[in-house]
Parts: structure tokens; sequence; C-alpha cells
């Protein structure tokens, strides 16, 4: 494996951390759904259908998201 293997392998594994980390900490109830449509449960704002696909089950838009992780 040469140096440039090792680096992709080293910014996946970054990548796949980072994502479990979001998984973690994120709103595990899931978005609240108003005529079919998933929404934010703290602000009511749909949230788009590209952020449910990579988090599926995320209750919370990414404003919401970004307001709870930084009281962390």
């Amino acid at each position: 494996m040469d140096v440039f293997d090792q680096a992709t392998e080293i910014e996946r594994m970054d990548r796949e951390s980072a994502l479990l980390r979001a998984r973690s900490m994120m709103d595990q109830e899931g978005p609240e759904w108003i005529d079919g449509v998933a929404c934010c449960r703290e602000c009511g704002a749909p949230i788009p259908p590209r952020r449910l696909q990579a988090l599926p089950g995320v209750g919370l838009c990414v404003s919401c998201q970004e307001e709870r992780e930084q009281g962390f």
C-alpha cells in the first residue's frame, strides 16, 4: 500500500467516524410528518430530502441541529 492509498484510507475512516458521531448526536425520534412531509420537530421547517437521505431518521433541520450541538 503506497502513501496515496494510506491517505485515502485514513480519509475514508475519518469520514465514517464523523458520520457515526453525527448520527449518535442527532435526535433519535425522527421527523414530525406533516401532510406527508418530514418536518423538524423543533421549528416545523421541512427537512430537505437530501438531509433525510444522508441521515435517515433525522428529526431536526440543520439549523436546529447546529444549535443543539453548540450546547454540548
